[in-house]
């Protein structure tokens, strides 16, 4: 293993490789070994100085190689960034600027998908507190909100994503106002962007604690009492996605979920009942106890119909 001060010693000798690497157009170079170039130079950026002139380089290279249409080098290069951030304060704006126009505008899915995973590193560097100082959730609020053009819906559900999953419960103060763009989403005429809220849901549940879910639930139980049926599968849906939650999480809010679930399979509108019955499958299917993992079938059947 290189020591620090041979490390150091030996940065001219292996940026230049690391380079080579990724300039070798995707068709001719695998996944793994772009993934592993971006890691050794994310790396090797950390351990030099912030001062140091080749620092700002190598994290414009990373950047730029968020455009590589692959979602492991682009995580990659997410969780390189948090640590290089220190180097690059004085041209975050115009970084997050940069990405944030990627994210909403770009033509091509990996252009804008890598966009957000960089945003998403790049706020972490920074802290939570950038989310408001460089207007980054005024303008995700405004883009989901966009009616006219579906990438902007989609490019925001892709950031929130993100940043669920880079900053984790950092994140949650945030959640609850996202939540009813999430709900609409789930409804919008568009399928890209109901793919995108499907991700987002996930990773929302996925990350929440105890506390996060206790803050949410109340909004979904009272979305499903809705006029709109759209609005009803939304909070259906998200519902299932606790599906993801950790199991602590899971089970201490199933007396809650199931029962309004069961009477969402009796609702007038065919959609409705059919999401009901999809959100109950995705919470049986992580039940752990052999027993009930036998019978599950049967009883979401009986759930279903219960006469």
């Amino acid at each position: 293993m290189l020591s620090l001060s041979s490390l150091q010693a030996n940065v001219a000798v292996l940026l230049p490789v690391f380079e080579d690497c990724l300039a070798i157009p995707d068709e001719q170079s695998s996944d793994a070994l772009r993934q592993s170039v971006v890691i050794l130079m994310g790396s090797l950026a950390r351990h030099l100085d912030k001062e140091d002139a080749k620092v700002r380089p190598i994290i414009q290279r990373l950047i730029s190689t968020l455009d590589t249409p692959s979602q492991s080098v682009q995580e990659a290069v997410a969780n390189c960034l948090p640590p290089l951030v220190p180097a690059i304060k004085e041209e975050a704006y115009e970084l997050v600027a940069n990405l944030l126009h990627k994210l909403l505008e770009g033509s091509q899915f990996a252009e804008r998908k890598g966009a957000a995973y960089g945003l998403a590193g790049l706020v972490k560097g920074l802290g939570i507190a950038s989310l408001k100082q460089l207007n980054i959730m005024p303008t995700l609020t405004e883009a989901i909100q966009n009616k006219k053009n579906y990438k902007h819906r989609e490019g925001a559900l892709f950031s929130f994503e993100m940043l669920c999953l880079m900053l984790g419960r950092l994140f949650e103060p945030y959640v609850i106002h996202v939540l009813p763009h999430l709900l609409l989403c789930f409804g919008d005429g568009n399928n890209y962007v109901r793919e995108a809220a499907d991700d987002t849901a996930r990773a929302v549940m996925q990350k929440l604690s105890a506390h996060g879910v206790k803050l949410v639930l109340p909004s979904l139980l009272d979305a499903i009492e809705d006029d709109s049926w759209r609005t009803k599968i939304g909070s259906v849906e998200l519902l299932g996605a606790m599906a993801f939650c950790a199991p602590k999480q899971l089970s201490s809010c199933l007396p809650s979920i199931v029962p309004k679930l069961t009477a969402v399979m009796t609702d007038s509108h065919i959609k409705v009942q059919k999401a009901g019955g999809q959100a109950l499958r995705q919470i049986g299917s992580v039940i752990k106890n052999p027993e009930i993992q036998v019978i599950s079938t049967t009883l979401l059947e009986a759930l279903a119909d219960p006469d």
